[in-house]
């Protein structure tokens, strides 16, 4: 059995993670506000994270909003080792049995949304910081914990944090499973468009593009027969529908112009959210109600929507798009539709693609534009997050299987997953590690009643700690 270092500042780490958990750090996309890349949320969490730094006798920078850190130890950018977590999360969705926003402890477990997925991982590293400085751990190179506020939309904090810093030259992201993530998919972020359908005067869904979208609701110019009909399609699945009809002009309506006055019906779909890495998992809501559509006989062919219902919301591995593909390194292409908005005229469908780690993303990308061409819709590519793959036989994961083996007992095999992390941005020198372990209970990330085991955040807590020591002592080739 293990001598736990961490144990004596649980209460603390509960404390600060329930004053963390309370700020909706939800990072806004393209926000316009000087100086709050993300947010004033994302903002507000980073430098909670800064002044509690200070408090536990820390130097800490704040790099323009975008990320953060604290470090222990004297040295600048030359050499020093790094812990990176973020703090911004995803929308908290609807069908919590607890608030969302504050940290709940029920049966051994800790709810609210950030638990997992990051914000106890970054209360926990600088929780070993504080052990690592009050049991004066011998250091040939300073430690850093690195928070950032625009993770869940796409790293560009962390882009923005190494155009001000050199890379660490090591260092891990407690923001995956245990063991280590050796292996990450490459993440396609997508939008397609093309021109609304005359029968859908206005549709919007999902909370974002890396989760499945939980929510649609659109009004639709149908009679009561077809709404009755789009409704028993969707409510024979495993999503939930109900149709209200609805006066509405379609002169208030931008995608449609005429000045005649239609009756129709508002549609409002509720479905299940999950991870975009796992959309197999979750109820997709656009999916249910645009493919029940085109079941209906709605939808007009050469809509945004008949494509969209015909090739893109039918399955969760792109096969009617033609993209349908696996390795043996990470497995299948994954795929999910985020959010659908229209406007203008205009219907666009975003989408998140995890496409496996050993092939090339530009295939895909032109086969969907190809599909997309067809149906006259256009694609765009917002962002391409090139795979992760790290050695089993490198130094850093030897020295985090040594960390995981003393305090679980049990051998360290690396895996690959389809989530992203901020391992992907250290070009070869991190790899995600933690906080789950692979055989607990599900933590839900990017779902309701995102949660952690007590016992297994403060057994994250010893592997870290050991983590961290491990590194500001081990050799590396890169340095």
């Amino acid at each position: 059995m293990f001598e736990s270092v961490m144990s004596k500042y649980q209460d603390d780490i509960l404390l600060n993670l329930k004053k963390l958990v309370a700020i909706e750090s939800v990072a806004v996309p393209d926000c316009t506000v000087e100086g709050h890349p993300f947010g004033y949320p994302s903002a507000e969490a980073l430098h909670f994270m800064t002044n509690l730094a200070d408090s536990l006798g820390f130097s800490t920078e704040n790099c323009d909003n975008f990320a953060a850190h604290a470090q222990l130890g004297e040295g600048g950018d030359s050499d020093y080792a790094a812990v990176l977590c973020h703090v911004d999360v995803v929308p908290t969705g609807d069908g919590w049995h607890t608030d969302p926003l504050a940290l709940t402890e029920k049966d051994g477990y800790l709810y609210g949304r950030g638990v997992a997925d990051d914000k106890g991982a970054a209360i926990i590293s600088l929780y070993c910081m504080k052990a690592m400085m009050d049991n004066a751990v011998p250091m040939k190179r300073p430690i850093r914990c690195i928070f950032g506020g625009g993770e869940e939309i796409g790293m560009d904090d962390m882009e923005h944090y190494f155009s001000k810093h050199a890379l660490p030259t090591i260092g891990f992201t407690p923001d995956a499973d245990y063991p280590a993530c050796n292996c990450e998919k490459g993440i396609l972020h997508l939008k397609l468009s093309g021109s609304t359908d005359p029968s859908i005067l206005s549709i919007k869904g999902g909370s974002a593009i890396n989760c499945v979208a939980d929510q649609c609701t659109a009004l639709i110019d149908c009679d009561a027969p077809t709404a009755n009909a789009i409704c028993e399609i969707i409510n024979a699945s495993d999503a939930e529908c109900s149709a209200v009809q609805s006066n509405k002009s379609n002169k208030s309506n931008e995608s449609n112009e005429s000045d005649k006055s239609n009756s129709g019906f508002v549609f409002t779909v509720k479905g299940t959210s999950s991870h975009a890495m796992c959309p197999e998992n979750g109820v997709n809501a656009v999916n249910y109600l645009l493919t029940a559509a085109g079941e209906a006989g709605v939808l007009n062919d050469g809509s945004a929507e008949a494509f969209f219902a015909a090739k893109v919301c039918n399955d969760t591995r792109g096969k009617d798009l033609g993209i349908a593909c696996s390795d043996g390194l990470s497995g299948e292409l994954t795929f999910n539709v985020g959010l659908i908005a229209s406007d203008a005229g205009k219907t666009s469908v975003s989408i998140d693609i995890r496409y496996p780690a050993t092939l090339d993303s530009q295939p895909i990308i032109a086969s969907i534009a190809d599909e997309a061409a067809k149906y006259g819709a256009t694609l765009e590519v917002l962002s391409d997050n090139k795979p992760l793959y790290v050695p089993a036989d490198h130094p850093l994961i030897r020295a985090l299987g040594e960390c995981y083996t003393e305090i679980t007992g049990k051998p360290m095999i690396p895996v690959a997953m389809g989530g992203g992390t901020y391992a992907r941005t250290l070009q070869g020198r991190g790899v995600a590690f933690g906080p789950v372990f692979s055989d607990a209970k599900p933590c839900n990330l990017h779902m309701p009643d995102e949660n952690l085991s007590i016992e297994e955040f403060m057994l994250h807590a010893e592997i870290c700690y050991r983590a961290m020591c491990r590194l500001v002592m081990l050799d590396c080739d890169n340095e």
